[in-house]
């Protein structure tokens, strides 16, 4: 009995390091249609934002950001496919990223009519400053949600809110912890 209760302590006591967590998220900064944030063309998904009210929560750190500045280019490669691309969140130099996405693939959904409107990339790389103590991170995904659609001439424009979540790798630390523990009880149920 003592054996499975030292063995659940310490599964409890590293399981936190493999769950999936919220690493980023913000709410629509504009809410109205007439001030978009991103427009989305049949080659280029491209965004930007440099008006007050984008507020960048980093939850997995305990960090919220205000009036953060966000630029965004995304190639797309077919009707719901995206190629590579970027997006980046910033203060005053986006050289210095909070935070930035950057993708090799992804999915938009369109039109946008009845269902909901969105882009999903997953297997992602984040970086950024905000990311500090976190990194790296794996099984990592984002998704924008697209609202309040304007049709232009050859492109549809959109106010978006966003949502990142991944997998901190755990540290050396608490890998060999788990290690250990594992040995002892190996170790522990041989003798017995």
């Amino acid at each position: 009995m003592r054996k499975f209760i030292a063995l659940g302590a310490l599964v409890c006591a590293v399981s936190p390091a493999f769950a999936i967590v919220t690493i980023a998220t913000h709410d629509d900064p504009s809410g109205v249609g007439s001030n978009p944030v991103f427009t989305v063309t049949s080659a280029l998904v491209s965004g930007s934002w440099t008006q007050p009210g984008l507020t960048l929560s980093i939850p997995a750190n305990g960090l919220v950001f205000n009036d953060v500045n966000m630029v965004a280019n995304i190639v797309r490669t077919g009707a719901n496919s995206l190629g590579a691309g970027s997006v980046t969140y910033y203060t005053t130099d986006i050289n210095n990223p909070i935070f930035k996405i950057t993708l090799d693939s992804g999915f938009i959904a369109e039109p946008f009519l009845v269902s909901g409107s969105y882009l999903v990339a997953s297997n992602v790389q984040f970086s950024g400053s905000g990311l500090a103590g976190l990194t790296p991170i794996s099984q990592t995904q984002f998704s924008f949600s697209f609202a309040n659609p304007v049709q232009g001439a050859n492109s549809i424009s959109y106010t978006a809110s966003m949502t990142s979540s991944g997998n901190p790798v755990p540290e050396p630390a608490t890998m060999t912890l788990l290690g250990l523990g594992v040995a002892a009880m190996a170790a522990r149920k041989r003798r017995s």
